[in-house]
């Protein structure tokens, strides 16, 4: 500011923090008050910068994290699910049954002779619990 009027407003500080060293810029802030004003208000705006970056990072973090809590809980409901009709005991039941009623084992058994309930004709009785 040295020759300058002290009614104008230095400019120097854009151009020094754009194309200049650090040192250059802070050797300037120490000889003029308007640039040195204008830097504690960029270094105030830079920490409320870094504070709202945290605070998004953590933010689009829990985003992530929920998101993939909810694709591995829908997987694990998918899996279950094939797993159950993979393994119902119906299937498995009509299989043996089939199995062991077509002779498979030499020996062509009747329903009661394998010792599952029969009704009046021979078919497999099944209670619903009704």
């Amino acid at each position: 500011m040295l020759g300058q009027k002290m009614d104008k407003k230095c400019t120097k500080y854009e151009e020094l923090f754009i194309s200049s060293d650090k040192n250059a810029l802070l050797e300037h802030i120490k000889i003029c008050p308007d640039c040195a004003a204008e830097h504690e208000k960029m270094k105030k705006v830079s920490g409320l910068i870094k504070e709202v970056s945290f605070s998004y990072r953590q933010r689009q973090k829990r985003l992530k994290t929920a998101i993939l809590s909810i694709a591995a809980s829908f997987l694990m409901i998918f899996l279950a699910f094939f797993a159950v009709q993979i393994t119902t005991p119906e299937s498995f039941v009509n299989e043996t049954i089939a199995v062991i009623s077509d002779g498979a084992y030499g020996v062509d058994y009747s329903y009661e002779q394998m010792g599952l309930p029969v009704d009046d004709y021979g078919l497999i009785a099944v209670d619903f619990g009704q």
